[in-house]
């Protein structure tokens, strides 16, 4: 949905999103009253940066200052331009020019002329390429938190920037959203390399890191081969730093950006690849179990970038949290990388939120435990004469299982499985488990021959309990209390989740997950977002969170528009949401009618300010 050019109503869009957002409040707040000096336009700049940004987006352009430059002055119209402030009265001081200088022709970097166009006589400039560095620079200097670009931050100054940048994003999503009618998300993460090279050093521990280190992967833009292997599980400590990867990086190297770091991200061929940069984790929105699929827009709830070998849970949670500040939020789904993780870190930590979780399974996820002489795999109890050797397992992909299989899953359970009547997934820890002879659908000789009796009777499965089985709980309590502990693994706590693993309905769940990689698609696509290597090349990560904010938020406006002409639904008066007037083109001005339309904003004199254009 890149556009080929910048309507008014595209402009009047971006405008709505930097100020209703009050955005600039965080990035370039307004001096305090009876400041004096030098006030410069700063914040007028920063403004115009930001537009620029959700600007170059629409087009498809790489959002770098040369190309945020070129969007603001040479494609938008002339009034466009006065409107917004690009074109304005004279403020910088005249140069000392040549006799042939024709202010017309004037280059950003060429010796002898300004980087900015002046017209002295009419008395007016343009926007220059300086002004938008220093507006960039402005924010770096207020905002920049990481290691390596501001590494004698103390820890509260440092937290308090890292919570401005985060807010500024949270308030971008927050103004491109609708409210919600369901409370489900899905999360993941995707690896976004920054245009610079890494040292070579880290280069080098990032592959000795990698389990299977031999095979080789192309990288995107093919300057490289990547080195692909698995991903650390958090239980051997792989996703949080390590020591050696939160030591800073020396304040003195220059020639890449010194908050990105190596990490590893899944390629298209579900392997890992290692690569010098950052992650971004994403929430999007997701329909609830039995909702239609066009119940909600495809929109992102929120998005936080941080260097590649960072923590999952920390950067997560928080997301979390400020999606749950606009919508309650009841149900996460996820990847294995949140599967892989601790239960005391990942799983508790979301149930004390209210949060339940849909988890993906994998072969070496479905060990079997004793838990009270009961055989818990996946997290969910059965009989202990289960033969566990022939459940029906999950395929790796939905494609592969057919509607026998879910028979299959769904005769296992009810001949094996227990009855959850406490689930044990909220604040209360505790879960509390009814065996299949208990809940009337098996007949078991534990449980006394009246009811095998019963059961035949019903021509129900008649189970041979163990020969111990009257050491076993499961065999000789009516209901079984389990409270698993969320630091032991045998626990299996971090893998519980509501649907039992393998049925449809747990399917349907997981694949809702496809959304967010769908999300990411589109995201990275040359011709959309474009968030990819590249597309930003200002350091840090305060500019690297900004940037894929203003993104996500146009993200979101398409996505929404689109949602709202296919349904018809969504908030008619939201400012988003309004329909495009027919375009008529547009036609080339003579210089009499720039000329013309110059003075229309210029007014009685060179001083007169223009009032920049704000959102109808």
């Amino acid at each position: 949905m890149s556009a080929k050019r910048i309507t008014r109503p595209m402009l009047e869009r971006s405008i709505h999103i930097v100020d209703t957002s009050g955005i600039l409040d965080i990035l370039a707040p307004p001096p305090p009253p009876g400041r004096r000096g030098r006030k410069g336009r700063i914040r007028e700049n920063i403004r115009l940066w930001l537009l620029g940004v959700l600007l170059c987006t629409r087009l498809g352009h790489e959002t770098t200052v040369r190309g945020v430059h070129e969007v603001l002055t040479e494609a938008l119209p002339r009034d466009m331009q006065w409107e917004l402030g690009i074109l304005r009265p004279l403020t910088t001081r005249a140069p000392k020019l040549p006799g042939d200088y024709d202010p017309e022709t004037a280059r950003l970097t060429k010796s002898r002329k300004p980087r900015k166009e002046l017209w002295v006589e009419e008395g007016y400039e343009r926007l220059g390429y300086d002004d938008l560095i220093n507006a960039t620079t402005k924010i770096r200097a207020a905002l920049d938190y990481g290691h390596g670009t501001q590494p004698n931050l103390d820890d509260a100054e440092r937290e308090r920037r890292r919570s401005l940048v985060e807010d500024a994003v949270h308030r971008l999503i927050t103004v491109t959203v609708v409210p919600r009618v369901g409370t489900s998300l899905a999360i993941d993460g995707t690896g976004q390399w920054v245009w610079s090279r890494g040292s070579e050093t880290g280069r080098t521990k990032a592959k000795k890191d990698l389990k299977n280190g031999k095979d080789k992967l192309p990288s995107e833009d093919g300057s490289e081969d990547l080195e692909v292997a698995d991903i650390a599980l958090d239980e051997e400590g792989g996703s949080a730093p390590s020591d050696d990867e939160e030591r800073p990086v020396p304040a003195g190297a220059r020639g890449r950006c010194l908050d990105a770091a190596w990490g590893y991200k899944t390629s298209k061929t579900g392997k890992r690849e290692v690569g010098f940069g950052f992650h971004q984790h994403t929430l999007v929105r997701t329909p609830d179990p039995g909702m239609p699929a066009d119940a909600e827009p495809l929109l992102i709830e929120g998005l936080v970038v941080v260097p590649a070998n960072a923590d999952v849970v920390d950067a997560s949670l928080r997301l979390i949290d400020r999606a749950a500040e606009r919508s309650k939020v009841t149900r996460l789904i996820g990847d294995l990388l949140y599967t892989n993780l601790k239960a005391d870190r990942w799983a508790v930590p979301l149930a004390q939120r209210g949060i339940k979780q849909s988890l993906a399974m994998r072969s070496d996820s479905a060990g079997i435990v004793d838990i009270n002489g009961a055989l818990m795999q996946f997290g969910w109890m059965h009989c202990p004469a289960a033969p566990m050797d022939q459940r029906p397992m999950p395929a790796d992909f939905a494609r592969d299982e057919d509607k026998d299989h879910y028979e299959a899953v769904e005769q296992f359970r009810a001949d094996w499985a227990f009855d959850r009547k406490e689930s044990g997934l909220g604040a209360n820890r505790s879960s509390k488990w009814i065996c299949p002879a208990m809940a009337g659908r098996t007949g078991c000789w534990a449980r006394g021959a009246a009811q095998v009796a019963a059961a035949q009777v019903r021509e129900l499965p008649i189970v041979t309990p163990p020969e111990d089985w009257q050491t076993r709980g499961c065999c000789t309590n009516k209901t079984m209390d389990f409270t698993p502990d969320p630091t032991k693994p045998h626990d299996q706590r971090k893998l519980m989740q509501p649907e039992y693993v393998g049925t449809r309905r747990w399917r349907r769940e997981r694949n809702l997950r496809s959304l967010v990689e769908g999300a990411f698609g589109i995201l990275k696509s040359s011709s959309r977002q474009r968030m990819r290597r590249g597309q930003n090349r200002l350091p840090g990560l305060a500019m690297a969170n900004l940037i894929n904010g203003l993104k996500g938020a146009v993200f979101n406006e398409e996505q929404l528009r689109a949602w709202h002409e296919e349904t018809g639904r969504g908030p008619a008066h939201h400012p988003l949401l309004q329909p495009d007037p027919h375009d008529w083109g547009f036609t080339d001005l003579t210089r009499e009618q720039a000329k013309a339309i110059d003075a229309g904003y210029l007014g009685t004199g060179p001083g007169e300010e223009v009032t920049p254009l704000r959102a109808a």
